[in-house]
């Protein structure tokens, strides 16, 4: 299956074989890709590869997993409000991002690529590192200096080579830009492949609720892959007239990081506090899809939503 890049700026389109990651424009890229999906068609275990018909693989049936299958849909109690909880913590590395590495590492395979750089302060790296390794590939994983130490551990394991920049994660984004001159840029904040890695949770929770859409769903937004995969796939399935409505897509930002907030009330976003803050990996400062992020709220008439460190400590107990 041949895809186009696509720059939504200013137009310019990129065959998948020149392996770009950023139009020449500065913007970020997105897939010129519309799939067919039908939940009769479906086949196979539950896992990522269920949905293959709505995946830019050329060839799903050689693609490379660790045998992932659905996470729970958890039923919990959060301030008295009956909620439904999806634990992609239980996927292979401990977070959503396996989704998406999953998808960018298998399409890299089909293209050819031997060797990528990410920078992540955390679960994408450990995503990353794990599915190269499963394929094979070369990972570069950079990471900010004052890391924490279990994630470190965690790619050093897998066999990445692993590059700690000192200073913030800006500082982290320019370090892998750097080096990606020499390899290619696999990053989860850019790559369009990764946000249709994320989207198979929408779908999961879809078969899950018997193709009933929920009325709201909140989304912790660092850079906003799984946000923006989830309205990827939302777009997908009412195209497709699987839904008729999109339920309200709601970000959720610690009260230490809020960009989405702060670009809609026309502020500036605050640095980070020198002290570590609880959500390190949903602190992003500038996420290179903010435009689009507000444009999925927009759509779905969502909102943003900001909590303190307190609130993330209460919906941790409430989901165990």
């Amino acid at each position: 299956m041949n895809t186009t890049l696509i720059c939504p700026s200013c137009g310019e389109q990129y065959p998948e074989d020149e392996v770009a990651w950023r139009c020449r424009c500065g913007s970020y890229l997105d897939l010129a890709f519309t799939p067919h999906f039908d939940p009769a068609s479906l086949e196979g275990p539950e896992s990522f590869l269920r949905f293959r018909s709505v995946l830019p693989l050329s060839f799903p049936e050689k693609a490379l997993t660790f045998g992932e299958r659905f996470t729970p849909l958890h039923p919990m109690l959060l301030y008295g409000v009956p909620v439904r909880a999806k634990m992609d913590f239980l996927l292979t590395t401990g977070s959503f991002k396996d989704r998406g590495a999953f998808m960018m590492i298998n399409k890299c395979r089909e293209l050819g690529i031997t060797r990528i750089v990410e920078d992540s302060s955390g679960n994408s790296a450990c995503a990353m590192a794990a599915y190269s390794a499963l394929a094979g590939i070369e990972a570069h994983i950079f990471m900010p200096q004052g890391n924490s130490s279990a994630k470190t551990i965690q790619v050093h394991t897998y066999g990445a080579m692993l590059h700690k920049v000192p200073g913030n994660r800006a500082d982290c984004a320019r370090a892998a830009e750097e080096a990606a001159k020499d390899y290619y840029y696999a990053a989860h904040t850019w790559n369009p492949y990764f946000l249709h890695g994320t989207k198979t949770v929408i779908y999961e929770i879809m078969e899950q609720s018997l193709w009933q859409a929920p009325d709201v769903i909140f989304v912790p937004v660092g850079s906003g892959s799984q946000l923006l995969g989830i309205f990827l796939g939302l777009q997908e399935m009412k195209r497709a007239g699987i839904i008729s409505r999109y339920p309200r897509l709601m970000a959720v930002q610690s009260e230490h990081c809020a960009p989405l907030k702060s670009h809609m009330q026309g502020q500036q976003t605050p640095q980070l506090p020198k002290e570590p803050i609880l959500a390190e990996g949903i602190a992003i400062r500038q996420p290179p899809r903010l435009r689009q992020i507000i444009e999925a709220l927009s759509e779905t008439g969502g909102e943003t939503v900001t909590v303190t460190d307190q609130q993330i400590v209460d919906a941790l107990k409430a989901s165990a």
